[in-house]
């Protein structure tokens, strides 16, 4: 990663590749990728009551940083993992074309970003999250738990030999470590 990050020209090309990528413009417009938002949006729109029409309107507003701030963290990272996995696709089959490799990385980040961030896709989706309290509560705890899920799943895939050892080394100690550092001293 740090290889793929001082290759400055290289990151940044990357970067907003990614950042204006299909998958995470669909991250950015509107509320529909993320449930608790989109459910919050839904329940308020077309109401005649104007001060629910004014809730409305500053969810979305609200909502608006965090978004951004979501597709640049996942841009950022995923950077170098695209740049790394492109990398590591053509030296194992000399024969793969750069396109081929950059769509088999960019399907790859994808996976992985849906895993480590919230979704709204249906199988990423716990039954505490789709529960009308876990709406509510896991729109403000949801990270940790996801980190935690990450955690006990990579662990396991460790213990029973499924993937690579690195990888699932990898998210143990960074989930691991995103998740009890408190937020005021995590920086990244």
């Amino acid at each position: 990663a740090g290889l793929a990050f001082a290759n400055q020209k290289q990151y940044w090309s990357d970067f907003m590749k990614l950042m204006n990528s299909d998958f995470l413009v669909d991250r950015r417009n509107g509320l529909r990728i993320n449930v608790t938002e989109s459910e919050i949006a839904d329940a308020t729109r077309g109401q005649a009551n104007k001060p629910r029409a004014a809730i409305n309107y500053l969810l979305k507003k609200g909502f608006l940083v965090t978004q951004i701030m979501d597709s640049f963290a996942i841009a950022s990272g995923g950077s170098t993992f695209y740049r790394n996995r492109i990398k590591d696709l053509m030296k194992k089959d000399p024969d793969m074309k750069l396109g081929e490799a950059e769509a088999q990385a960019f399907r790859e980040f994808r996976e992985l970003a849906e895993e480590s961030q919230q979704s709204s896709r249906p199988d990423r989706i716990s039954q505490q999250q789709a529960s009308g309290a876990g709406r509510v509560i896991l729109a403000f705890a949801n990270t940790p738990m996801q980190y935690n899920r990450i955690i006990k799943k990579a662990t396991l895939d460790l213990i029973n030999g499924r993937g690579d050892y690195k990888t699932n080394l990898s998210k143990i100690v960074y989930c691991g470590t995103h998740s009890v550092i408190p937020k005021s001293l995590d920086k990244s």
